[in-house]
């Protein structure tokens, strides 16, 4: 995996915080299926639950920036 600059990661933070609707730091089940709804409009409620799980690595059942970072670089950063 490529390490990103200073401003793909600042790009990303950007993403976070718009999804992170609550401004908690954190983006939670709900915010999760909101994003998932713009990224991948075809994704059902269940790729959204196993997505959220995914990514939760440390399964407090909400996504913090380290890991929506990791996922972003696995999946989106090639568009």
């Amino acid at each position: 995996m490529t390490e990103l600059s200073q401003e793909e990661i600042a790009e990303i933070k950007d993403h976070f915080d718009f999804f992170d609707q609550d401004n908690s730091g954190l983006i939670d089940i709900d915010e999760f299926t909101q994003l998932l709804k713009i990224l991948a409009p075809e994704a059902s409620q269940d790729n959204a639950i196993r997505g959220f799980a995914t990514i939760d690595v440390d399964q407090n059942e909400q996504i913090d920036f380290d890991e929506f970072l990791d996922w972003w670089k696995m999946n989106w950063t090639v568009f």
